[in-house]
């Protein structure tokens, strides 16, 4: 991202200089992880209610706007060509295209105009077009606005971050009212343009012309050509397959983006001894070496057992997959629990977490307030939260969640989300800037301090992405035997780490070890299946090999998905033409 620099604006004094530097410094860094700049605020949609003063309305909330993404550009076009102008929303994070249909305006009339200059521009912008129904040819006005009645739209370019609203300008109009019980008729239109130029630009007439049509003004003209409409395209929500049933309920499941590090949660155990679960420290997470389930209850709730679900399945899929289960009740008698056939921990939440549970829930699920309870919390062996649920467990949740671990990180986005494709924010750490003011806000200190110490970060020699680092510079120096050392070293320390596989292949493929080459390939495939350009490597490791077969298959399944990957097909056909032509000669 691009900011001020901070020199340009400087705060009095050097503690607030050095606060004002620091808060950019952590904004920055929040952008890089993937977190929003606006710091999830929901969309806004205003509505001017005109005169006789100008009043704006925020009905995003009403109309289905008001989304949490991070907003960048809302473009407006008739994507279904109904004759109104429905939304293209871009966002940095995901999803990054949102398409609102516009069904407000259905059954209404309307028309859509596009300009056209000649002596001003060609494209016309700076004109502004006056549309003003009328009943009759007769009814239209010499005044070039009629109070109440006269619409403007301008002809302008650009509509936010790298984006560009339909050219056509479009007017919603009245419904027009039965004659003596005939069918209505859709009204007419006074059409004029000021074209943009000196002394404000001159006015033109292009006279009265019928609605629900599209009409071309072209500078000097004076006469309205209409243009014929695309034929009306029906946009089905609904298209989207679910791979897996959505929750009801009031249950949710969270998957996160990135599993991520958790401050301590300090509890009691029933003969009052204080203890901490999780934790961050210099050294990183702390967990308790194996998967766990923290389900955070209030036992003095009506039906707080019940709220919870199927308490038997949670603890026999517990038990299939190795997990620790643990309740943390935030009431005082958490009893009730061991009668439904609980077997994890039963805990009671100190002061402190009482606090800290609800801020954490609210953070990732990006709410000011945390929804009802119970939550839960799906904790990595090494002490990351991967999920978070709410509402009452049912039969198979568990094991889906604990199946989910066993997934490479990388996948995990796509193969939670209940639809095709990836729904998720892109992978990356999770902004614990945005914790941290949160737990500041409400005083708890000890979170606070660990939150701190995550800042402070140590690398490791060992550590897979320092080695791939040193891979990469060994690489660009021509090193191949020692960069292959260094990719090797850091698949030894995570052989899920997708970008040593693809780097290992590469100095493979170039050292001429093309059988070894196909394989880490086909490894780092099984890592991300949906990379077409490892597709494409493997391919072309597999023609270096003398393994045209295996070539040809990925070939095939190439030029099925790599719509935008033609480069990766030419080589590959380009490489099989010259192997299958050798093996002729």
């Amino acid at each position: 991202m691009v900011s001020r620099t901070p020199d340009a604006e400087r705060p009095d004094g050097d503690a607030a200089l050095d606060a004002y530097i620091d808060g950019w410094k952590q904004l920055n860094a929040s952008m890089r992880r993937g977190e929003p700049w606006s710091g999830g605020e929901r969309n806004a949609a205003f509505l001017n209610l005109g005169s006789p003063a100008t009043r704006m309305v925020d009905v995003a909330p009403v109309v289905g706007l008001d989304a949490a993404d991070d907003g960048r550009s809302a473009a407006r076009i008739d994507i279904d060509f109904d004759g109104d102008d429905d939304l293209v929303v871009t966002n940095r994070t995901a999803p990054r295209v949102r398409v609102y249909a516009n069904r407000l305006a259905d059954g209404a009339n309307s028309i859509a105009v596009r300009v056209a200059g000649t002596r001003s521009n060609r494209e016309g912008i700076g004109a502004v077009v006056y549309a003003t129904p009328v009943t009759s040819v007769d009814e239209a006005s010499d005044d070039l606005v009629v109070p109440g009645m006269t619409q403007r739209r301008s002809r302008t370019v650009g509509a936010g971050y790298l984006a560009q609203s339909s050219a056509w300008l479009r007017f919603g109009l009245p419904r027009a009212a039965a004659d003596g019980g005939r069918r209505a008729r859709a009204p007419r239109v006074h059409l004029r343009v000021r074209w943009p130029g000196p002394d404000g630009g001159t006015i033109e007439d292009f006279g009265v012309v019928r609605a629900n049509r599209r009409y071309v003004l072209t500078e000097g003209a004076g006469v309205a050509r209409e243009s014929v409409a695309s034929a009306r395209v029906e946009l089905e929500p609904g298209s989207l397959e679910l791979k897996e049933p959505l929750l009801a309920d009031g249950r949710r499941r969270l998957v996160l983006p990135a599993a991520t590090s958790i401050p301590s949660v300090e509890v009691l155990a029933r003969d009052g001894r204080a203890a901490r679960l999780f934790g961050i420290t210099p050294a990183g997470p702390r967990g308790a070496g194996q998967p766990t389930v923290v389900i955070v209850w209030n036992s003095a709730e009506p039906n707080a057992v019940e709220a919870i679900g199927d308490v038997a399945a949670l603890v026999d899929e517990a038990r299939a997959g190795d997990a620790l289960l643990v309740a943390i009740d935030l009431g005082t008698d958490g009893s009730g629990l061991s009668a439904a056939g609980w077997t994890g921990s039963l805990l009671a939440a100190t002061q402190e977490s009482a606090r800290l549970l609800p801020e954490l829930v609210g953070w990732r699920l990006d709410r000011t307030e945390p929804p009802p309870g119970p939550w839960s919390f799906v904790v990595e062996a090494d002490g990351r939260l991967a999920v978070v649920r709410t509402g009452p467990w049912r039969s198979g949740d568990l094991a889906a969640d604990l199946k989910l671990l066993a997934v490479p990180a990388p996948l995990r986005p796509s193969v939670s989300t209940p639809y095709p494709g990836v729904w998720a924010e892109p992978p990356g750490d999770a902004d614990l800037t945005r914790l941290r003011a949160r737990l500041v806000r409400i005083g708890v200190d000890a979170p606070v301090r660990e939150l701190d110490l995550a800042r402070v970060r140590t690398t490791r020699p060992d550590d897979p992405d320092v080695q791939v680092r040193l891979g990469r510079a060994m690489l660009q120096q021509g090193d191949l035997e020692r960069a292959l050392g260094r990719f090797d070293a850091a698949i030894a320390a995570d052989e899920t780490y997708v970008l040593a596989r693809r780097a290992r292949a590469y100095t493979l493929h170039l050292l001429g070890r093309f059988d070894e080459a196909t394989v880490e390939w086909t490894l780092a495939l099984d890592l991300d299946p949906s990379d077409l350009e490892t597709l494409g490597n493997r391919a072309l490791a597999a023609v270096a090999a003398g393994d045209l077969e295996r070539a040809r298959d990925d070939l095939s399944t190439l030029r099925k998905s790599a719509e935008g990957e033609v480069g990766v097909v030419e080589a590959v056909e380009r490489a099989l033409r010259e192997a299958e032509r050798d093996s002729d000669r």
